[in-house]
């Protein structure tokens, strides 16, 4: 079995190392495609891609772990801002389902903002890389997505209220969509960094222990 991991950022991607060590393996491709392999046994492998911010740089960054290591599923994890006084800082969760609201074909249409056609609003993944038998205790959360880093307050509020979304981030959309053109099962592990009245500061105080809350839980899945 071959396990891809899509993270964001340095500062996400740290505490995997702290848990799983050294890679067996670091592989910088072209374009600068920066991934690590571990091999936990003879037969599963692990291999991890810095993707950097944003729906693009993760959907490319997932197809070329589909390409070019041939993984099984994709699993991505990061921290996230929460929309609701219910969803506070270092609470964390599994993604069910994905909004991309920046995609916005509505005008002179008869669709509404994150709809696509033949698709309809929310992404929902084909198939799950984690067994949802797995995740039954975890909460389960609606993610709002788009290349949109969200001030606290009113704009979380507006996410909440319009899409019903729990959370929102940079990245889902992007991979859901490349996973299900591919057929190849995805999860999302995200964990709260500031909640829907907190901004960067909050952000700033959380982001590591948040990110160190879903390595954990990932490597206990795993």
């Amino acid at each position: 079995m071959k396990i891809g991991i899509v993270v964001a950022t340095k500062t996400e991607r740290k505490p995997f190392f702290e848990i799983f060590g050294q890679p067996d393996m670091c592989h910088l491709g072209l374009n600068s495609y920066d991934v690590s392999m571990w091999r936990l046994s003879s037969e599963k492998f692990v291999y991890l891609i810095l993707s950097g911010l944003g729906e693009i740089n993760a959907a490319i960054s997932t197809q070329y772990l589909i390409d070019t290591f041939d993984v099984d599923k994709i699993i991505n994890y990061g921290v996230v801002g929460g929309l609701s006084e219910q969803q506070p800082a270092m609470k964390i969760g599994i993604v069910q389902k994905i909004v991309h609201y920046g995609f916005d074909i509505s005008f002179g249409s008869n669709y509404t903002v994150g709809e696509y056609p033949e698709i309809g609003i929310f992404h929902i993944p084909n198939h799950y890389a984690i067994p949802e038998s797995a995740t039954t205790d975890l909460p389960k959360f609606t993610c709002a997505s788009a290349d949109i880093i969200v001030g606290g307050g009113e704009p979380k509020r507006k996410l909440h209220q319009e899409f019903g979304a729990d959370i929102c981030e940079m990245e889902a959309a992007g991979i859901v969509i490349t996973c299900n053109r591919n057929n190849i099962p995805c999860s999302f592990i995200k964990a709260i960094s500031d909640g829907v009245d907190e901004d960067v500061e909050a952000f700033d105080q959380y982001v590591h222990d948040a990110s160190r809350a879903c390595a954990k839980l990932i490597a206990k899945l795993i």
